[in-house]
């Protein structure tokens, strides 16, 4: 008979944000000595799907409902725990863990299984704004154990849970970006490069990034997003705002394979990060590896990275103050040495933080 443990992880789509990126390295190297993988996603076609290890067991969970759907839960049907106990029966988990509080309604669910909860935040819990008081006790009230990406996210659980919680950190994959940039020679440019990144949202702060690119002359600098467009009115508004005439200051490139992602981020001579919000902040993370320096603005999650080895944080919004911190952060890149900027993150080293979650899941 089988002593490991059967670990059914939960996310939306597996595309390349952060969160879904460190969810997928934990997929790719735990243990399968102790471990059976699965994985339920909301949605279909994400980026890293295809990547997947063969040996994880992928499931779809429909989360839209048909007209029959409807009629059959108006009749008392619950159309959605019907959809779960199919993948349970297939699957029979231990372990369910939830990737980001995004994903962790599912945990109303859990009292008709037998399994052990972990949920796994990754964003700032103020951030809750979107989910009603219900869900949210709802979420609170059905976990068993939380994982925090941060020391800034697990202070935040501390003051509001009793419920045990453990900080797993969010890391980048050093071996990957080695990978990628191995004989990688940077093109030949005649402009400044200022590069941001994340999906296009407001969190993210793009619009502060759009203002800024048009207090530089286009001919001296060249400024580029990489991120995918939200499915929010945001993005229409922006998306129009840059397309208008006048406005076309700032490239944004929507689609990158992960290879060409690290080499554009490890071209750029400043990586600019306008956040409002961050839990923790990978991209600035991945720049300050590839030695490309960070201005980041006070969000929280750049004071747990960003410091003088590596970049600098400013502590004002206004798009005029941020470009000459710009400015000046330009003319002192030479400044910073790139092994010391490596060595600035070091501590932030998955192999670490996985061994760190095997103990847990194999404990439960």
């Amino acid at each position: 008979m089988s002593t490991k443990k059967r670990i059914l992880f939960f996310t939306k789509d597996l595309n390349r944000t952060g969160a879904e990126m460190i969810l997928f390295s934990f997929l790719e190297k735990l243990d399968r000595s102790k471990f059976d993988i699965g994985i339920v996603l909301m949605q279909q076609g994400g980026e890293l799907v295809p990547n997947l290890p063969k040996d994880v067991k992928l499931f779809y969970l429909e989360s839209t409902f048909t007209l029959f759907d409807k009629i059959r839960f108006h009749v008392g049907e619950d159309v959605m725990l019907n959809r779960l106990k199919k993948i349970e029966h297939e699957f029979k988990s231990d372990i369910w863990y939830i990737n980001t509080i995004t994903n962790a309604l599912f945990l109303k669910y859990s009292n008709h299984f037998n399994v052990f909860s972990f949920l796994h935040v990754h964003e700032n819990l103020y951030s809750l704004r979107t989910l009603s008081i219900k869900e949210t006790q709802i979420i609170f009230n059905s976990v068993d154990h939380f994982f925090a990406c941060s020391d800034l996210i697990d202070e935040q659980l501390s003051s509001i849970t009793n419920k045990p919680r453990t900080i797993i950190s969010s890391c980048i994959d050093k071996n990957f970006i080695d990978s990628c940039l191995l004989d990688y020679t940077k093109p030949s440019k005649n402009k400044i490069k200022i590069v941001g990144s994340g999906t296009i949202c407001h969190i993210k702060g793009v619009e502060i990034f759009v203002e800024i690119s048009k207090l530089f002359s286009p001919l001296a600098y060249e400024f580029v997003w990489i991120g995918k467009w939200s499915n929010t009115g945001y993005s229409e508004v922006l998306n129009r705002k840059i397309s208008s005439n006048g406005n076309s200051t700032v490239k944004i490139i929507n689609e990158i394979n992960p290879q060409d992602y690290i080499r554009e981020i490890s071209s750029a001579d400043l990586f600019l990060s306008c956040s409002r919000e961050e839990s923790m902040g990978l991209v600035m993370m991945e720049a300050i590896y590839c030695g490309v320096p960070v201005l980041a603005t006070d969000s929280g999650g750049s004071s747990l990275i960003i410091n003088d080895q590596n970049g600098r944080i400013c502590f004002d919004l206004r798009p005029e103050i941020l470009a000459n911190e710009v400015l000046n952060l330009i003319k002192a890149q030479n400044q910073f040495d790139k092994n010391v900027m490596k060595e600035s993150i070091e501590k932030y080293n998955i192999q670490v933080e996985l061994k760190k979650l095997e103990n847990i899941l194999s404990q439960k």
